[in-house]
């Protein structure tokens, strides 16, 4: 089969990330995986098809959000990136965030770099397919965020709960969910600081003071009710 014949299979069969495997299966030729292993390194010496990783490829002009959301599953764009997926951000982030249920190292294709973030099984949830990518919702990249904020600045958190676009109801309720008492509390600061009331998400007595952000000194003012050390500016 000719590159271009086993582009067009790709382009119909909608594949965001294959393998060697699958193009045997594309080429016809199961049998030979050799050969597929050669074929598929002369295209990408060639320029014709990106090496993600070793065994995984991409065609040139995939989308790097669908080739990112498919190396591990389950998994899903969250964070920076899928705030800035939804245009609730001004950032332009410089890596593709994934969150994920495993351990897994950086890697480069392209001009892009994926980096991942294990979530608990529990956690793996909130998101949608987006094309062939899979995006977290708004809400729930805000609340990864606020479960890993070395991911995210409370402030971009902040700033995508003030804009009002995002569903309060559904982020108490993924807040629930995930059943973390430091992201109760830290998204119960910001909606109250947000002017939004919040009807279900209490803090806990007796609870440690947590920091608002873990990339941050320990400096700050401290929130008596939520129980945080306000350590991050946040423009309100």
């Amino acid at each position: 089969m000719d590159f271009k014949s086993f582009e067009e299979e790709l382009e119909r069969l909608d594949v965001a990330v294959f393998t060697v495997r699958d193009a045997a299966r594309i080429t016809g030729a199961t049998k030979d995986l050799a050969y597929c292993r050669l074929f598929l390194s002369r295209l990408a010496s060639r320029g014709r098809i990106l090496r993600i990783e070793r065994g995984k490829y991409c065609t040139r002009h995939a989308d790097p959000y669908e080739v990112a959301s498919n190396l591990v599953f389950p998994s899903y764009v969250s964070f920076m990136s899928a705030l800035a997926f939804h245009k609730l951000t001004t950032q332009i982030p410089v890596e593709i965030q994934i969150a994920c249920s495993r351990q897994k190292k950086p890697l480069e294709f392209g001009n892009n770099r994926v980096v991942f973030a294990k979530l608990k099984d529990k956690a793996l949830f909130g998101f949608r397919h987006e094309g062939l990518a899979a995006v977290a919702e708004p809400e729930k990249a805000v609340i990864d965020g606020l479960y890993m904020p070395e991911k995210m600045p409370a402030s971009e958190a902040f700033h995508a709960i003030k804009e009002g676009l995002l569903d309060a109801e559904k982020m108490e309720e993924y807040a629930r969910r995930l059943d973390s008492t430091v992201v109760t509390k830290r998204l119960g600061f910001l909606m109250e600081l947000a002017g939004l009331e919040t009807t279900t998400l209490k803090p806990r007595p007796n609870t440690k003071t947590d920091l608002l952000n873990t990339r941050m000194p320990a400096k700050g003012t401290r929130s008596r009710k939520w129980r945080l050390l306000i350590n991050e500016v946040i423009d309100a």
